[in-house]
């Protein structure tokens, strides 16, 4: 599967606030065979200043398959639960609104280059929702006002 495009800054300052309100439980995992690992840390620390990872194994946030696993690339998800109002450019982003996660009224964004510029906003790989400050002042600083 190809990357999706970057997405535009204004379009990345209403989907970061969005997916920053803590109702909005926002958790981000990634799933990637070993042999994109290194890369994959390098530019996470690179965009989060080095936040620490969550130990890499065969379950969420932080899956890393083994060298025989048919898997070509990295897959990079948003889990989050809707929270009115969306931007209506949410609902137009690759998600799968199935039953496919089963905690409550979960919904899953498939963009992996979304989900590289979220982290230059301060989000990490796992849980987000207890990082509104840290969100903040990434966002300070790559949306000065």
């Amino acid at each position: 599967m190809a990357r999706q495009p970057l997405v535009a800054e204004n379009d990345l300052f209403l989907i970061a606030t969005y997916l920053a309100d803590p109702g909005a439980n926002t958790e981000i995992h990634a799933e990637l065979p070993v042999d994109h690992r290194a890369e994959f840390e390098e530019e996470y620390n690179t965009a989060t200043n080095n936040y620490p990872l969550p130990e890499y194994s065969d379950r969420y946030p932080y899956y890393v398959l083994p060298p025989e696993t048919d898997k070509r690339g990295r897959e990079l998800r948003i889990y989050f639960t809707r929270v009115p109002p969306e931007p209506p450019l949410i609902m137009d982003l690759p998600t799968d609104y199935g039953a496919w996660f089963a905690r409550g009224h979960c919904h899953r964004i498939n963009h992996s280059n979304l989900v590289m510029q979220l982290f230059d906003c301060g989000f990490v790989l796992g849980t987000n929702h207890d990082k509104a400050e840290r969100i903040a002042e990434f966002m300070r600083q790559r949306f000065p006002v």
